[in-house]
């Protein structure tokens, strides 16, 4: 497997098992940039690019643009907005109307960033999986050749059909 067009070339199509290989090294590439303070910032910049490369190979390989994929940051995006826009909005109200912020007000700005965000991680969810599950199209799109299936490792019987058998007695 050629991990640098993998990760790296956003050009072609990718089979099931190298997309999820991919999505794993996404994965933990974005734990470990949760773990690491201000370099973690610059690699998960870096990881966008990486999931684009991944993401949109496996589009490709499905017969669809890559397109589709920055369809579904906007809406991720979109969706974070929204819950800030919410949340901040029942602390800027409740502020405004007695200057003090009380446990229902901060619940209702927790419901509101709990919904958005958990709304905004089942369509990644939901996305990733259909990516890993749907089949590639058999011939070659107007992104290239199919990607190379792996070969089974069972033996091949090469007699030819009624070929090399002993007459029956």
């Amino acid at each position: 497997m050629d991990f640098t067009n993998l990760l790296f070339s956003p050009n072609g199509r990718i089979g099931q098992k190298e997309y999820w290989v991919g999505i794993m090294i996404l994965i933990l590439g974005n734990i470990l940039a949760g773990m690491i303070p201000i370099l973690g910032t610059l690699l998960w910049l870096g990881l966008i690019y990486v999931g684009v490369c991944v993401y949109g190979k496996r589009l490709h390989d499905i017969g669809k643009t890559a397109w589709i994929h920055a369809l579904v940051w906007g809406v991720s995006i979109a969706l974070t907005v929204l819950a800030f826009a919410f949340a901040g909005g029942s602390l800027l109200a409740a502020g405004l109307n007695n200057n003090e912020v009380d446990a229902a007000t901060i619940l209702a700005a927790s419901g509101s960033l709990l919904l958005f965000t958990g709304l905004g991680s089942l369509i990644w969810l939901g996305y990733t999986i259909w990516l890993g599950v749907i089949a590639g199209e058999a011939g070659s799109n107007r992104f290239g050749q199919p990607p190379v299936r792996t070969i089974s490792s069972e033996p091949v019987d090469s007699t030819p059909p009624g070929g090399n058998e002993p007459p029956a007695a």
